[in-house]
């Protein structure tokens, strides 16, 4: 299992480095591997550090019922891959955040409840002042596809 999740590792990595720009990558496909969310810092994060990943179905569950929560670990890379082997094929819009503190939640602040910890959303999504959307990040997923997400500082 260590093996096949360090070549997938080595593979999204790979692909990342390979891109001309540091737009946001979509989906790429390994055979076999079955589906996988590779996040990728733009930071120095700490090797080790959880990151969350909460995966919707639909509109009307968006940012509220999850269908799904994995979680995987930066490596020394900046770079967590995440197994979602029981993931159907269809759309999804995956967001993710690193667990700074290490307590299992997204930490906001008091007043206006935004992230104080990196967030980030399938298909690029970088909202502004609101949230985004279901439509906005939604992605395509099938037995064979790499989501990577960018977490941004």
């Amino acid at each position: 299992m260590r093996t096949v999740l360090a070549s997938i590792a080595l593979t999204v990595f790979a692909t990342a480095a390979l891109a001309e720009s540091a737009a946001p990558l979509g989906l790429y496909s390994l055979k076999s591997a079955g589906p996988v969310a590779a996040v990728q810092t733009t930071f120095a994060a700490e090797p080790g550090q959880a990151v969350r990943i909460t995966i919707y179905s639909n509109e009307d569950d968006f940012l509220e019922t999850p269908y799904a929560k994995r979680e995987g670990r930066i490596n020394e890379n900046g770079l967590a891959v995440v197994p979602l082997p029981d993931l159907e094929p269809g759309e999804y819009s995956l967001a993710a955040y690193l667990d700074e503190n290490g307590d299992g939640k997204l930490n906001r602040g008091k007043i206006l409840g935004f992230p104080k910890e990196p967030v980030a959303f399938s298909n690029g999504v970088k909202p502004t002042l609101g949230k985004p959307s279901f439509k906005e990040t939604k992605v395509s997923v099938n037995a064979d596809s790499v989501v990577v997400i960018t977490l941004d500082d």
